[in-house]
């Protein structure tokens, strides 16, 4: 199984006449998952939805594959191997657990074809089956998180774009969550490129990490690289 590989070349993106993104250039694949941390209002999430194509880039391109979006349209829906996990999970209050992880397939195969599918997601992310018939009001903060990103997975993407994972969660939540990413990107060969305020767990469970700042991008490097750097940013931030 090749790698799979997203590389973001000089993007600019441009609203309400204001700069968001400027400048921005780096590459992430299932072979290096790749962590942008931030302060609020740095550009972090609007940089995922320039990559899922959810705004329009004023300036560059993204390469997906060797291949820019619209050249992946003329043979197929870029979105069929996209998976994402939103800050907020998103997930629909008025479906049970199973029917948000499945949705993207609710129309295609049997009830009870995708019941047992989403028992195969819900392990993954080490949730008992029984959890596939709950509502998410009865869930808690890090089953949410967990079942947002089984549903993220769901079409076994190539590539997956995570804001802020572990927001609200306690330590041993959050590390969980980390942990399940990394193994999914090494097992599934996923491109995986994921946004969080997390600093120590950045550091901790990613090999490359890209600090934004100001819209652009201010620091990229190693973990190791990153602690020992004099950079007076950094190391505020840190």
């Amino acid at each position: 199984m090749t790698d799979n590989f997203i590389k973001i070349d000089d993007i600019e993106v441009i609203l309400d006449n204001m700069k968001i993104l400027k400048n921005i250039s780096f590459d992430f694949s299932s072979n290096e998952p790749v962590c942008v941390i931030g302060e609020g209002s740095s550009g972090k999430t609007t940089l995922l939805k320039a990559i899922a194509g959810l705004i329009y880039i004023h300036k560059g391109k993204i390469l997906i594959n060797n291949l820019t979006k619209q050249m992946i349209e003329k043979k197929k829906n870029f979105y069929d191997d996209l998976g994402i996990m939103f800050q907020r999970d998103a997930l629909f209050d008025s479906l049970t657990v199973w029917e948000n992880i499945m949705f993207r397939e609710l129309n295609n195969e049997t009830k009870s074809e995708l019941i047992n599918k989403s028992y195969k997601f819900l392990k993954i992310v080490d949730l008992h089956y029984d959890v596939a018939f709950l509502s998410p009001s009865q869930l808690s903060g890090g089953m949410k998180k967990r079942v947002s990103l089984a549903r993220a997975i769901s079409n076994y993407p190539k590539f997956l774009l995570l804001d802020e994972p572990t927001a609200g969660l306690d330590p041993i939540k959050t590390n969980r969550i980390f942990n399940f990413i990394i193994k999914l990107s090494k097992e599934f060969k996923i491109a995986v490129l994921t946004v969080t305020s997390d600093i120590q767990n950045a550091i901790h469970h990613f090999k490359k990490i890209i600090l934004i700042k100001d819209s652009t991008i201010h620091w990229a490097g190693r973990p190791d690289q990153m602690v020992n750097s004099r950079d007076k940013y950094v190391k505020k931030f840190m």
